[in-house]
């Protein structure tokens, strides 16, 4: 499906986010995070690039792996909102850093909005030395296909499931080292005093909100 730009940086260019130390962010967050590093072999002092940072949803949390984490999006209202220190204004498809920069490369949330998912991921690979990791919408889940239908925006995620986005990284040159579809938290609707109910669903389930994909060059 094709997505507009302009009318992406017109969405992007009002929506505000949780802090990322909102109970509902964190538990939205830490569960990814932690199946990610249970997948991967960082080195000590790893440097980590978040594409498509936002407000810094992960870029927050990612600051627990490393201390050289960097955040790059092409909002800047979104980089008015992200508290991280490391942060540049960018185009996820021309990476303004050299070939393997860094440990891993990680986006969340925005290959659902670009037309072009497959320069952004050649984009990721080429300056990663080892990882790339996806999280996108899961059009398996009833939730999540009835907000891309419903939000202009978001109809991206009416194409994005665990097979589509392992066929991207593979078609991409790289090999799918672990992929999840997982809970039930969105990090921006859900009401806090749902968390203890909604928790049960951080487990691999196939109608989960999300995937998680890991990659390895």
């Amino acid at each position: 499906m094709e997505v507009n730009r302009a009318k992406q940086m017109d969405y992007f260019s009002g929506v505000e986010y949780r802090d990322p130390t909102h109970p509902v962010v964190q538990a939205y967050a830490h569960p990814k995070i932690d199946y990610v590093l249970k997948n991967v072999t960082l080195p000590p002092n790893a440097k980590v690039l978040d594409v498509g940072c936002g407000g810094g949803v992960f870029t927050y949390h990612l600051a627990r792996i490393s201390d050289f984490v960097i955040g790059l999006d092409f909002s800047s209202n979104l980089l008015a909102q992200n508290r991280h220190r490391l942060k540049v204004c960018g185009d996820a498809v021309n990476l303004p850093f050299a070939d393997g920069s860094f440990d891993m490369v990680f986006e969340a949330n925005l290959l659902h909005h670009v037309s072009d998912r497959q320069s952004v991921i050649a984009a990721m690979k080429r300056v990663t030395r080892r990882y790339v990791v996806l999280i996108e919408p899961n059009r398996l889940n009833p939730v999540m296909f009835a907000f891309s239908l419903v939000v202009p925006a978001e109809r991206g995620g009416l194409n994005s499931s665990a097979r589509t986005l392992k066929r991207l990284v593979e078609e991409g040159g790289m090999k799918c080292l672990s992929v999840m579809t997982t809970g039930m938290i969105s990090q921006n609707n859900t009401p806090e005093f749902l968390l203890p109910f909604l928790k049960r669903f951080d487990k691999e389930i196939s109608w989960g909100e999300y995937v998680v994909l890991i990659a390895e060059t």
